[in-house]
């Protein structure tokens, strides 16, 4: 793979102007059979002037592909981009449904004196008292606490006689429950006083042939105003042990004292809770695709590379459109070739992520840096993060992920299904710490042949580097032949390493490549060069973001060839 690189510009230039001084023989005479063809140019130096080049770009030298993991954004700043993908979560707790059944409703028969009160009518002040009893132990452990709940109850109120008599319940009696529940009736016989009392708004009479039946129904229970003991004393084990007292004046027809027996029933059909306020565990699973970091540019490949980023960004985009916060934890994982090479915690039991309620698209950015980011509704800072990427993974996977809802009262419809989703993306600017390096290897050939007639020690090319990319830049270069076999008797040297610069402030760096060999016709064989660009981030420039418009230019450059050139035209 050719690129576009300072030694290419060098040698090309070399080659041309060599070349150009051998295209000048006239092939119509053949002087070969009697004079010596071999001639040396140049004496013992011959300095050859080569022209500037261009700026040699940052987007040049990369030649990123499409679908590369580097990207530039709108600014032309480079970053390590890749996207991983969540499925969606549900979160529900499903309706609760007591049956009548399970409800102890127990009857009562409580005697009563009914005296003479007026003429012809005996009167006797009435009060009974009957207890609703459930120990549930099998509720859903998804209700780990409950402060109130929204209930579908339907009930009836029984009032039966034992006298032959019809008995008249006077106006003004009441049907009093726990204050803590929200009653209702549809009986036009009766109206609500507050929540939880409900009073016969006239007389009703009722008798042994004909029972009172009153339809009631119970449509929230404040379960925190129940004393200690009651209530769901823990998840999965609910306690309820209530009263409903009927209380009022009785009256019926007669002369003399009597004894009556009255008996109250209070039925239950079933408890359906529909909306709870309290604490909830639900199971919620979370699953995330693993992040493939595909079609690197060559500089991030080599085994070599490490990569030490001033603030890696991994962006977390939930949506929730459940009441519930979700605390999340989970392991970030990266592999190369099949082995891991780190693991980053995010989040933990003591400090999880939360993914608030109520939102979408809702960004979350973990990153290595203090400080808010933007483009995030909620930065924290992870200070390891950086190992992820120390060494370029092939994947990055989201491991040993727990979603727990937060541990706070909420109100929820139960039986309501909620979704969950979380995607996320890798966001690195190439922006680099001391201790990074970076590699970029690469050869030109083809030259074989071009070489065949050349006779040459050694040779030395000096130029001005002009370097507005923030890395320091080390080269070492090696002959190869037209097998790519390193010529162990030709030496290339790079005098010096080309400092690191910025658009802002270029450094400039005076610059010797030397290729020399002690065999003149070593050249002959040379098909090419092999080359290593390690780069390094300095102090100076740490921080600062690869930009493809920083370049690498090449002023002031002159090829000197040590001893001159013998060129053999026999």
């Amino acid at each position: 793979m050719n690129k576009l690189s300072t030694n290419k510009v060098l040698f090309g230039l070399w080659a041309l102007s060599l070349f150009g001084m051998v295209s000048c023989v006239d092939n119509d005479y053949d002087l070969s059979k009697d004079i010596d063809m071999s001639v040396t140019v140049g004496g013992n130096d011959l300095s050859i002037p080569a022209s500037d080049t261009k700026n040699i770009t940052l987007e040049k030298i990369f030649d990123l592909e499409e679908g590369s993991a580097v990207q530039a954004d709108s600014e032309g700043n480079y970053s390590l981009l890749q996207h991983g993908e969540g499925s969606d979560s549900k979160v529900s707790v499903d309706k609760v449904v007591i049956e009548g059944h399970e409800i102890s409703t127990e009857s009562q028969e409580v005697w009563f004196d009914f005296k003479v009160s007026v003429p012809g009518e005996l009167q006797a002040d009435i009060e009974t008292k009957n207890t609703v009893s459930l120990d549930k132990t099998d509720l859903t452990r998804e209700l780990v606490s409950l402060s109130s709940s929204k209930i579908n109850m339907p009930a009836w109120l029984n009032v039966g006689v034992t006298y032959d008599k019809p008995i008249l319940l006077k106006q003004g009696t009441t049907i009093t429950f726990p204050s803590y529940y929200t009653v209702s009736t549809d009986d036009s016989r009766c109206i609500l006083n507050g929540k939880s009392q409900i009073v016969f708004n006239q007389d009703v009479q009722f008798s042994k042939q004909s029972p009172l039946n009153i339809h009631l129904s119970i449509t929230e229970i404040r379960f925190s105003a129940m004393e200690e003991g009651k209530g769901l004393i823990a998840p999965g084990h609910l306690i309820i042990e209530d009263d409903i007292k009927v209380k009022g004046t009785a009256s019926v027809e007669g002369g003399e004292a009597i004894s009556v027996g009255i008996t109250t029933q209070f039925r239950v059909d079933r408890i359906e809770m529909l909306q709870v306020t309290g604490m909830i565990d639900p199971d919620i699973t979370v699953t995330i695709a693993p992040i493939q970091i595909e079609n690197l540019p060559d500089f991030l490949k080599d085994e070599t590379v490490r990569i030490d980023m001033t603030d890696p960004r991994i962006f977390l985009t939930v949506s929730n459109d459940s009441p519930v916060s979700v605390d999340f934890s989970a392991v970030l994982k990266s592999f190369k070739d099949g082995s891991e090479t780190a693991s980053v915690m995010i989040g933990g039991a003591s400090a999880p992520i939360m993914i608030p309620a109520g939102q979408e698209n809702y960004v979350i950015c973990l990153h290595r840096q203090q400080g808010n980011v933007n483009g995030a509704d909620e930065s924290i800072t992870v200070a390891n993060l950086n190992d992820l990427i120390q060494v370029i993974p092939d994947e990055i996977r989201m491991e040993s992920i727990e979603a727990r809802a937060a541990q706070e009262e909420i109100v929820l419809n139960l039986g309501e299904e909620y979704t969950v989703k979380t995607d996320y993306e890798i966001n690195a600017p190439l922006q680099f710490n001391e201790g990074t390096t970076i590699v970029y290897n690469d050869s030109f050939d083809g030259w074989k042949g071009d070489l065949d007639d050349l006779y040459i020690k050694e040779l030395v090319v000096s130029m001005d580097a002009t370097n507005t990319i923030p890395l320091e830049m080390q080269m070492a270069v090696d002959a190869v032949d037209a097998e790519g076999n390193i010529l162990d008797n030709v030496t290339a040297v790079v005098s010096e390493n080309i400092q690191a610069g910025t658009l802002d402030n270029p450094v400039v760096t005076s610059l010797n490549i030397t290729l020399k060999t002690s065999n003149p016709e070593a050249f002959q064989k040379l098909d090419g060069l092999k080359y290593s660009v390690s780069a390094h981030s300095s102090a100076q420039t740490a921080g600062q973001v690869l930009n493809k418009e920083q370049h690498l230019r090449l002023d002031k450059m002159v090829i000197k060839v040590k001893g001159g050139v013998t060129v053999d035209l026999n």
